[in-house]
């Protein structure tokens, strides 16, 4: 794990666009609605929007780059599935740290709430889960065209879209809270396994 999470950390680093990209993209579509002046009922909209073209956007070519130079072949055929799944962890934990948890600040404080821990929690899963889905996506999409990836996670979103609503809009995070993580355990297990058997099949 050690070896793959310091991959993940050098590449993000290493590479400006990793640091800069998601967050300039977040701001700007986030600054346009400001300018706009929007209703403050529709800050969650904005800030929802914001994110959701954010996580769709710098996971388009999650594993694009590995696949070309052949790195994913290659951890298949040495460590095989084991390689592969502590390769994906690693991504996602890269991206919790330093994408989805400025988000999730950034984001909180703009639409106006107390930044609860509850509330921060239940962010950064909405946008875990968010990437969960846009990856499988992108895995789908690796050898094809990447405007599968939308066709493919839009109409899994929508109960995922009225449960975050009525979190964030409605204040009913109590009740909408138990399903929004029952989202996310399924994002992180079938859909992470269903990314992992992809990129085993997109490797050979």
């Amino acid at each position: 794990m050690n070896k793959a999470l310091q991959r993940e950390l050098k590449l993000f680093f290493l590479i400006p666009k990793n640091i800069y990209l998601p967050i300039s993209i977040f701001g700007i579509i986030f600054v346009i609605f400001l300018v706009l002046d929007l209703d403050n009922s529709l800050n969650y909209a904005s800030s929802f929007i914001a994110s959701f073209i954010t996580i769709f956007i710098i996971s388009e070519n999650s594993f694009k780059d590995d696949h070309n130079n052949g790195y994913l072949e290659q951890k298949l055929s040495e460590g095989g599935i084991s390689d592969i799944f502590l390769y994906l962890l690693a991504k996602w934990i890269t991206n919790v740290f330093f994408v989805f948890i400025p988000i999730a600040i950034i984001s909180l404080i703009f639409q106006g709430h107390e930044i609860s821990i509850e509330l921060f929690g239940t962010y950064v899963i909405m946008l875990s889960t968010l990437y969960f889905f846009f990856n499988l996506g992108s895995a789908i999409s690796l050898k094809r065209n990447n405007s599968l990836n939308a066709l493919l996670i839009i109409p899994l979103l929508i109960p995922f879209i009225i449960l975050v609503k009525g979190i964030f809009v409605d204040g009913q995070l109590e009740p909408n809270f138990w399903f929004l993580f029952a989202y996310f355990v399924f994002a992180s297990s079938f859909i992470f396994y269903t990314i992992l058997q992809v990129l085993r099949i997109q490797s050979r």
